[in-house]
């Protein structure tokens, strides 16, 4: 378990220690293995976080070598899940090393704050941190210590990114698994960590899928009691099932979580890419949505119910005009406002057409809004307060009605009638008049607005844009665009040419040949998918067998089609993820927290890997 936390050297003794190299800024957070702080790069003019191991520890042979081979450990990784360590530094009794610096939160406090994350955001996350945890594992790393607090989210990208290798050690090491007891962080840790037995990667995958449980729910399978209670929960009894906590979970999410959880490594997913693998599918269905789209979806909502207030309230409104003439002038002015309402939801559909994109890609965005929408109510009801704020919203409901029912029998009641007929209501009956009714309205807004109602009229209006009118109308009004732009799809994320393109134009010609790499990296990475493609059916065909054709030919051309299909997977994986590298620093460097240097630097490794891959692909 994670070590008790150690006298900490003094600020001010750090700060003389770092100086000039470093300038200090605040305390980030600190654990059994140190503390962390905020820094500025003076060289570089970065910021950095610096992480330093308390004088008594370091004093400590044994937990010395421990912080030094994790900074050996890390420093060695280049992966954009992983928080990259820059330098170590040891002067004056202070032994630190720098990382690069994740302006963001961890993953504990972003649940802490927001409570229980939405299906979507869990699924990246656990994508990623798979990734990451791949990576180290093919190294021959365990990390040992996956748990919320080490799980940093950017706040730039939303990318999960893993710290904290401060327990880590290879697989091969021997004496430092132990200092006097076991490492980890109890509500996490594996079953075969808590028993002392030897562990490899699937360890840090059973800590992930507490992870997962943690960020969905709010809470770990196992809490409260001893630490020893704690350790003979994770290997004796079974974890609470997710599902009935959160129901409206994918199925196959919830088995992936379930399935990491298993008591036994070999029962559960057996390496980090298996994980990620599975939840691909998960990922592709739960695509991004286009802002122009998700900016129609929005205003085409508020103007078709705006126009439906208009049409319920007209009775009302040409009941309180006197006179055939007034009456015809109101009536034209609200037809007139509802046909300008529809003019703009025709405007908007006009843009979306523009732009390039098709009613499936309207239909699409639409699609993930309502899943969007849907797991925020889940959310909501899952929440602590939600009988206390339930209970509060009938008190506000029915305390409207009542109070605009009185204000309204009051109006009556003061009437007084008039000699050539009709009544004269006065200021008190006016302004009861007025009160109670636009109270009474104001209740009947709140009331569909907040409850299950707005789901109903939300599902109403998508089905209305997604269905046979939506289609109908977009092919109208696409057909009458003279200039027909390139189809655009519905995109998954920012891609890094399209953060190229949005930063300032005397940047971008600093950076030089960027967006040249970046296309022939999007390039390659096409091509490589078409590759694999061709690949897959051609071994499928081969697995299927040829009349005439030897057995044991037919299986040494399956076994080499196989190799070529890993080595095009391996090479496509690498220019992801180096594009992924690229738009992270692409990123940075917008949010003034990167330079154009370290850019340049990853473009230059981009061009090596393209070097590399074009070497293996003639082979």
């Amino acid at each position: 378990m994670t070590a008790p936390a150690a006298s900490m050297i003094p600020e001010e003794e750090v700060r003389e220690a770092l100086a000039p190299h470093y300038i200090l800024e605040r305390e980030l957070g600190r654990g059994g293995m140190g503390a962390v702080y905020l820094a500025r790069d003076v060289q570089l003019e970065r910021p950095v976080a610096i992480k330093f191991l308390p004088p008594d520890l370091a004093a400590r042979p044994e937990l010395r070598a421990r912080f030094l081979q994790e900074t050996r450990t890390a420093a060695s990784f280049s992966h954009p899940n992983i928080v990259p360590v820059h330098a170590v530094e040891e002067r004056d009794k202070v032994l630190c090393f720098v990382m690069g610096y994740v302006d963001g939160e961890t993953l504990g406090k972003r649940v802490q704050r927001a409570g229980p994350m939405p299906v979507g955001e869990v699924v990246r996350l656990l994508q990623e941190s798979a990734w990451a945890l791949s990576y180290a594992h093919g190294r021959g790393i365990v990390h040992r210590d996956v748990k919320p607090d080490n799980i940093l989210i950017d706040r730039g990208s939303g990318r999960a990114m893993i710290t904290d290798f401060g327990i880590s050690r290879s697989q091969d090491a021997a004496g430092l698994t132990m200092v006097g007891e076991v490492l980890g962080t109890p509500q996490y840790m594996s079953p075969e960590q808590a028993t002392g037995e030897i562990i490899d990667g699937r360890s840090d995958l059973y800590s992930l899928g507490v992870v997962a449980f943690y960020a969905l729910t709010g809470r770990v399978p196992f809490d409260g009691g001893s630490v020893q209670s704690l350790l003979a929960a994770h290997i004796t009894k079974p974890p609470p099932a997710i599902a009935s906590l959160r129901p409206d979970l994918p199925a196959s999410l919830s088995s992936a979580i379930s399935r990491l959880l298993e008591k036994e490594p070999a029962r559960r997913f057996q390496t980090g890419e298996e994980l990620a693998e599975h939840l691909d599918p998960l990922r592709a269905s739960r695509r991004e949505i286009s802002p122009a789209i998700r900016l129609f979806a929005v205003k085409s909502n508020q103007i078709i119910r705006n126009s439906v207030m208009l049409l319920l309230l007209a009775p009302t409104l040409l009941n309180a005009v006197q006179g055939s003439g007034d009456r015809a002038i109101l009536l034209t002015i609200i037809f007139a406002a509802i046909g300008a309402l529809g003019f703009q939801v025709v405007s908007g559909l006009q843009e979306l057409a523009t732009q390039g994109y098709t009613h499936e890609d309207l239909k699409t965005g639409l699609t993930a809004i309502g899943t969007e929408q849907t797991e925020s109510r889940a959310l909501t009801r899952t929440g602590p307060n939600w009988a206390a704020r339930q209970a509060r919203r009938r008190r506000l409901i029915i305390g409207g009605m009542v109070t605009a029912a009185i204000l309204i029998f009051i109006s009556f009641k003061v009437r007084v009638p008039r000699l050539q007929g009709g009544y004269s209501t006065g200021l008190i009956g006016f302004f009861s008049a007025a009160i109670g009714a636009g109270l009474l309205v104001s209740t009947w807004i709140y009331a569909i607005a907040s409850g299950a109602g707005s789901a109903r009229i939300d599902g109403w209006l998508r089905g209305l844009w997604a269905g046979g009118f939506g289609r109908g109308l977009y092919t109208l009004i696409a057909s009458r665009i003279r200039t027909r732009p390139a189809v655009r799809t519905v995109s998954i994320e920012i891609g890094a040419m399209t953060v190229f393109e949005g930063l300032p134009k005397g940047m971008r010609r600093d950076l030089g040949d960027v967006n040249r790499v970046i296309a022939s990296l999007l390039g390659a990475q096409a091509d490589l998918l078409e590759r694999g493609v061709r690949l897959d059916t051609s071994q499928e065909e081969a697995t299927r067998g040829t009349a005439g054709v030897a057995t044991d030919t037919l299986e040494r051309v399956v076994s080499e089609l196989g190799q070529a299909r890993s080595m095009v997977v391996r090479q496509r994986e690498d220019i992801t993820a180096e594009l992924e590298r690229l738009r992270l620093e692409l990123i940075r460097l917008r949010s003034g927290v990167g330079t154009t240097a370290e850019v340049k630097a990853e473009c230059a490794r981009a061009k090596a890997l393209m070097t590399t891959g074009a070497a293996a692909a003639t082979l």
